[in-house]
């Protein structure tokens, strides 16, 4: 099979299988869903867009090969021309590009074809960028390699096209809002009970049943639109700089002022801004995922290709806005810009297009149209059954009607809306910033955290703390080098103070002038902040150095090249070379080491002593560089070989406070956690090891060069056992995440630097770093923790937990509380003892229980050990089977309370307005109280333990009450009810049976209730 693979098929009958492309794909999930319904092979099934999985339950005469089969021909049916056909992508890197072409919505890939969706200039004149050599490109730009445009140029381009800005999509009108709250089969019900009611005579009726309309369609609109604006809200929090040529100069300016003949300057980390042809690229790589589907990061060249019908994601000397550098350098001409840009065409279509909805939401939507014909079913038994008891067509239709209208809650399909929307607010008091909508749904679900250890578990604030340079190692305090006998100077040692050189030269800071202290303020990476700092310290006039040594070029660490070097003008012409990086790439690269004021050849058994000494700096946990370097005369041939050993830098990034404990909150709650470096393993142990990272079990380590040559189903069955990971690429962190989804868990990325943003993406759920994160990582993350603050995340994962359990707390009195409706209607008739209620009861039962409960339910703040508890499998329904039965038991508990205040009415009375009256004061305040049962699944009121308190639940049903109350005691609101008013007698018997209800419900929770069965075992072996 070619594009499914079979993950679990140990269990006859059922099987679970990946699908490429299927995750964060809803078209995909629809289309599948459709086609499976209709063969007859299986018997049920279930697609994830979350975890990317459909699970399938199928006849016995088939197997899970024959099965997947059939599921991969729907597959290739969906965009048989799109679909690349080879095999999925794997481990290594190879395979497909998965059938999300381009970003995550409802437009199919059929209606985005790469050819029809040429890239044009800024007049969209449809030309060929990718076929044309680099100098008809910029001729037809009008713009110049070294000196780009002129200003005066450029702000005359940006009058004429416009800002260079997506399209945004408007949000629903206020009118638009309150109109849907029309749009729905509750209103259609009662609207056909009001036009029955005044076939019938009922005018009043018709106008209080309107009125009901009305007052929900008000109480709608005002909760809905405040969940509209909130979730709106979650647009671009980043706005990211380019990096363009004016004038002959590299200017930083906003992505909006760019326009089409810019010259995009293009490094680690850089967001393309526009779309460009690539002019000039070294060791330069792209991340296209937003654009092309494919996680991988491409690599990028400026030759011309030959094909002009060459898809988008093979169009290697092409770059698209919004994609990001993740490695190398590079130049290139813009060619296109805001809704020309390929991105910019496809928002065009998504504008028109209604968000999708996240899981849980698809899922109260199936549940909804579930409900409503069941109740249609029942309204139906309902009305023959009336009409077998001698009752009135007419007066039939409208109790039926009116049953159906009061049984379909129409808070059902708000209640994730809203959940969401108040989740978010919440988040962000706690400074914890949502991206997608998603990632709300998903925090709750998550089952390994991946951390990225630089920036994420550590502050990412490098100090040098200990130098080698020759035969002699050196401690760094406060930058000052010393030894057991004391201070040395370090500019006396020839070989020293080359180091130190190597480290003001090798970098990309920038000096900053002066802080109030005289101190020199340095913009950098806090790595080359650290070794820049170093030479300062110790006594380099930086500046200086770097008007006499100004650098020619530089090359920036890439996948395959773990170091960076830079060439400079030395000041008697030649020129200088000078690297950094992995010490055994950048010592593989020596033939020569210097030695206090000598050069000599490095021996086998330098080699070897330097290897040793690596290895001992980074087992203290100290982030360890190579130094080398290379004098070149002018016209030598540049060439990274025959280096000069200078040394060994080790800095220390100290853990963040609070980290440990953190770790071990984790655990708790059922989270693996696995660290990320790009490390050496023994600074990587060293660090798991104080921080507990595996809990009390020895701690299992993979290294890159494991990772490269590991077959991918090897690293899938590894990926679930392994705590840390070192020397890793952003290739390596893609393939870990990818190994551990597909293993079935559920993976949340942390991280802060540009190398971390292909995992981020890829991820479940990828959390960026607000304050020290890379523009990279805020971009592309789902969850960026303002403060950098971990603790938070722990409040995230928590929030998202409890909005999940607030959504079940919703829909749980929502359907508890309107199947009681039906039942008592139908016990009732079934028994031929007449209406406990009438059409107008009906109507104020589903004001006064159905909306504002169920909206307090909302708001209930975490359960005391909500992170005591596993997560929650992503893939399992929001109700099982056994959720349904307890909730139809409590429906028939509170139907009972109800009905037997019904008889003893009929008993007293006889069948009439009194003995409704008691059933309805009966089943509404039973009903309200329900509310407090449904604060909790397995807490009991009854055992001790309080519950966190909820002041708008007690709100909503004391002001419940009260409205309840005065259908006792206000005689116009009496009369419109047809209520009598009650005798003490009969307030004992309301009030008996209805607590009667709450009593026997919370009396049949036990602990047993807690639903372990959609939580997962630890995924570590023990």
């Amino acid at each position: 099979m070619l594009h499914v693979q079979p993950i679990h098929t140990n269990v006859t009958g059922r099987a679970r299988y990946r699908v490429a492309g299927l995750k964060k794909m809803p078209p995909i999930k629809s289309y599948l869903e459709k086609r499976l319904a209709r063969k007859s092979e299986i018997i049920d099934f279930s697609a994830s867009t979350t975890t990317g999985t459909i699970l399938v339950a199928y006849n016995s005469g088939n197997d899970h090969q024959s099965i997947g089969r059939i599921i991969e021909d729907i597959v290739l049916e969906y965009a048989p021309t799109d679909i690349p056909r080879h095999s999925p992508k794997s481990a290594s890197g190879k395979g497909d590009r998965r059938w999300g072409r381009h970003v995550n919505t409802n437009v199919t890939d059929a209606t985005l074809k790469p050819d029809a969706v040429a890239v044009g200039s800024a007049a969209d004149d449809g030309s060929p960028w990718h076929l044309m050599p680099r100098q008809a490109v910029l001729q037809a730009m009008q713009t110049d390699e070294k000196l780009g445009l002129t200003v005066q140029h450029a702000d005359q381009l940006l009058e004429q096209a416009g800002p260079n800005l997506l399209p945004q999509s408007k949000p629903r009108s206020g009118l638009g809002i309150f109109m849907d709250q029309m749009n729905s089969l509750p209103v259609y019900l009662l609207g056909a009970a009001a036009g029955v009611s005044v076939l019938t005579g009922g005018v009043f009726d018709a106008a209080v049943i309107m009125g009901v309309v009305v007052a929900n369609a008000v109480i709608g609109y005002f909760t809905e639109s405040a969940a509209e604006k909130t979730i709106h809200s979650l647009k671009r929090l980043v706005r990211p700089q380019a990096e363009v040529m004016r004038d002959g100069k590299t200017v930083s300016l906003p992505v909006e002022d760019v326009v089409a003949g810019d010259i995009l300057v293009l490094k680690p980390g850089a967001y393309i801004a526009a779309d460009a042809r690539i002019l000039a690229a070294s060791h330069l790589s792209i991340d296209e995922s937003m654009l092309t589907g494919e996680n991988m990061p491409v690599s990028k060249h400026a030759r011309v290709l030959n094909k002009a019908d060459t898809p988008l994601g093979d169009r290697n000397n092409m770059a698209y806005m919004g994609t990001l550098v993740t490695g190398g350098q590079g130049l290139a001409v813009v060619v296109a810009t805001g809704e020309r840009t390929q991105i910019g065409r496809i928002q065009i279509l998504l504008n028109q297009t209604r968000p999708p909805e996240t899981p849980i939401e698809r899922q109260l939507g199936t549940m909804g149209d579930q409900l409503v014909l069941m109740c249609g079913g029942v309204c139906g038994v309902v009305f023959f059954i009336g009409l077998l008891r001698g009752y009135g067509v007419l007066q039939m239709m409208r109790m039926a009607i009116s049953l159906a209208a009061a049984a379909v809650p129409e808070g059902l399909p708000a209640a994730a809306t809203i959940n969401f929307a108040l989740g978010i607010t919440r988040m962000r008091k706690h400074k914890v910033l949502i991206r997608h909508l998603q990632a709300v749904e998903t925090l709750g679900a998550v089952q390994a955290l991946c951390m990225d250890k630089t920036g994420t578990i550590t502050r990412n604030q490098m100090t040098v703390t200990r130098v080698c340079s020759g035969e002699a190692c050196y401690g760094v305090d406060t930058g000052r080098l010393s030894t057991e006998a004391g201070t040395v100077d370090a500019l006396e040692n020839d070989a020293l103070a080359q180091l130190l050189a190597a480290c003001a030269l090798c970098h990309e800071i920038k000096i900053n002038g002066q802080d109030d202290n005289g101190q020199v303020k340095l913009c950098g990476s806090a790595t080359e902040t650290a070794l820049v700092q170093l030479a300062i310290d110790a006594g380099l006039d930086v500046r200086q150095m770097k008007k006499d040594y100004p650098r020619l070029t530089i090359s920036h660490r890439a996948e395959r090249r773990l170091y960076m070097s830079t060439l400079h003008r030395r000041p008697d012409g030649g020129r200088l070379v000078c690297i950094k990086g992995s010490p055994p790439e950048v010592l593989a690269m020596c033939d020569r080491e210097a030695i206090d004021d000598r050069i000599l050849d490095l021996s086998d058994e330098r080699r070897l002593a330097i290897i040793a000494e690596n290895e001992k700096m980074a087992a203290g946990a100290l982030r360890v560089l190579g130094f080398a370097y290379n004098p070149l005369s002018d016209g030598e041939d540049l060439k990274e070989s025959g280096m000069v050993w200078l040394g060994l830098v080790g800095m220390m990034d100290p853990i963040r406070e609070g980290v440990g404990p953190l770790i071990d909150v984790f655990h708790h709650a059922g989270i693996d956690t696995v660290m990320i470096t790009g490390d050496q393993s023994t600074t990587a142990l060293a660090v798991a090891e104080e921080l507990k990272i595996a809990g009390d079990d020895p701690i299992d380590i993979l290294d890159s060069a494991d990772l490269s040559a590991m077959d991918p189903e090897a690293l899938i069955a590894l990926a679930k056992k392994a705590h840390v990971y070192s020397r890793v690429s952003p290739a390596h962190k893609l393939k870990i995440v990818q190994a551990l989804q597909s293993a079935g868990v559920v993976v949340a990325m942390t991280g802060d630097g540009i190398n971390d943003g292909p995992a981020l993406k890829a991820a479940d759920v990828g959390i960026a770093m607000g304050k020290t994160g890379t523009d990279v990582a805020r971009d592309v993350a789902d969850v960026v923790l303002e403060e950098d603050n971990l603790e938070t995340l722990i409040l995230a994962l928590e929030d998202g937990r409890t909005i999940h359990g607030n959504i079940r707390k919703s829909v749980h009195f929502f359907l508890s509380t309107n199947i009681s409706e039906i039942m008592i209607m139908t016990t009732a008739l079934g028994l031929g003892i007449g209406f406990p209620l009438n059409v107008m009861q009906l109507m104020w039962i589903n004001i006064i229980s159905d909306i504002f409960p169920g909206m307090a339910l909302s708001m209930e703040a975490a359960e005391t050990g909500v992170m005591d508890r596993p997560p929650r499998d992503a893939g399992a329904p929001l109700f099982s089977g056994s959720d349904f039965a307890r909730m139809t038991r409590e429906s028939a508990t509170i139907t009972g309370g109800a009905m037997a205040a019904y008889g003893y009415g009929i008993a007293r009375y006889g069948l009439g307005r009194a003995a409704t009256s008691l059933a309805f004061q009966s089943l509404t305040i039973g009903q309200l109280l329900h509310a407090l049962s449904c604060r909790s699944e397995h807490t009991s009121m009854f055992k001790g333990r309080d519950l966190p308190p909820n002041p708008y639940l007690n709100v909503a049903i004391g002001g419940s009450l009260a409205l309840q109350a005065l259908t006792m005691v206000f005689p116009p609101l009496r009369a419109a009810l047809g209520l009598v008013a009650p005798g003490v007698l009969d307030v004992a018997v309301i009030a008996g049976t209805s607590l009667a209800a709450l009593v026997l419900n919370e009396a049949a929770k036990t602990e047993s209730n807690l639903d372990r069965k959609n939580n997962h075992p630890p995924l570590k072996d023990a």
